[in-house]
């Protein structure tokens, strides 16, 4: 019995450091969509708790005591209800079925199952993980479980009930701490990941991840066919503001039209720095004649905008923009294209939008 509890103990440490590292980087990265984000854990956890049951111990002929109980409690946490339900269903009906057949410590068992999915669903959906919650969860699926091994067990109980008890609630300890650890170590990996593709200045992507993400852009696009524009922005005369006002303030200019342009543009749209006082915007799903009154109500938000400069001067600027869209422009020549149309409207007199013919 003794092995069996270590056995269950090891695969569930493996299974949680390298369950974290796959859906760190497959789910996150692939921005699934959020019904699949839910219900993939809840499956993957499910026949985790199958691969359990195969190293479960026996306490009689028909009972078995494995730590099923908690891919149940980390599906609810990590993916909400959708994901408890996948992972008490898959549980449920290979315990019910596929092992002893089906007999009154099998249908408890699968009954155990939902029973756990409602106590994680009143302690653990939707809500951050803390000690005592946690500690709820585990005190109440371990009563729940000892409850149906003293049902079911008829002789020679209680011992097996108690050291199946302890060392439940050690497994579970260190799973909260382990869910933890991997939760601050993924939020690094995170923030560090963020910060390489981030310009510090306005937040806004800078020049290398948007070369990464024109190369992704590109793949799909071919697939796909559907049309996008490529904005490309320079603010008129910004050498003037900086050896005016001075550096600082010319940064202030800089923040502050980064959020005058994520409030022109869609969330989904890409907005980056590409260095200096040059951005360059990337609107999904924009053709050539969608793309005029879009970068012409950019154009007018920048110069109706009043920046306020640190020494309290309220300053006005203008921006030129240059377009260029798919699939009128080759994707190779988009970026070219979109940069010649920005230097004509900076030759034609500045603070207007020109749109590669």
């Amino acid at each position: 019995m003794f092995e069996g509890l270590v056995n269950n103990f090891t695969i569930l440490t493996t299974f949680l450091f390298f369950g974290s590292m796959v859906r760190s980087k497959y789910l996150t990265e692939n921005r699934m969509k959020r019904k699949s984000n839910h219900i993939i854990p809840g499956i993957v956890l499910g026949l985790f708790g199958v691969v359990l049951m195969y190293f479960s111990f026996p306490i009689s002929n028909t009972v078995i005591a494995d730590f099923r109980q908690l891919p149940i409690l980390i599906s609810v946490y990590l993916g909400g209800g959708t994901a408890g339900v996948a992972t008490a269903i898959i549980i449920s009906i290979y315990r019910l079925f596929f092992l002893s057949g089906i007999n009154m410590s099998s249908a408890l068992a699968a009954i155990n199952a939902f029973v756990t999915l409602g106590i994680a669903m009143v302690l653990l959906r939707g809500r951050k993980l803390s000690f005592k919650r946690w500690g709820w969860s585990l005190g109440l699926t371990m009563i729940t479980a000892s409850t149906i091994f003293a049902i079911t067990i008829q002789e020679d109980k209680w011992f097996s009930i108690a050291l199946f008890s302890v060392v439940y609630i050690l497994g579970g300890v260190f799973t909260y701490y382990m869910l933890q650890y991997l939760k601050r170590s993924d939020d690094m990996l995170r923030l560090m990941s963020e910060a390489a593709n981030r310009d510090f200045l306005t937040g806004l992507f800078n020049s290398r991840a948007f070369e990464a993400f024109m190369e992704q852009k590109s793949i799909v696009t071919l697939h796909s066919n559907t049309p996008f524009t490529l904005l490309m922005v320079d603010i008129d005369h910004f050498k003037c503001v900086n050896d005016t006002y001075g550096h600082p303030a010319g940064d202030v200019v800089l923040a502050d039209l980064a959020e005058v342009l994520r409030d022109s543009f869609r969330p989904n749209d890409h907005i980056a720095r590409k260095g200096g006082e040059e951005f360059v915007v990337v609107v999904d799903r924009c053709n050539h004649e969608q793309i005029t009154m879009i970068a012409e109500r950019l154009r007018r938000n920048v110069e109706d905008h009043v920046f306020r400069l640190p020494d309290g001067t309220d300053l006005h600027i203008t921006i030129s923009v240059g377009c260029a869209t798919y699939p009128d422009v080759m994707l190779e020549q988009l970026l070219e294209k979109a940069d010649q149309a920005l230097y004509q409207a900076k030759e034609s007199g500045r603070n207007r939008v020109c749109i590669c013919a």
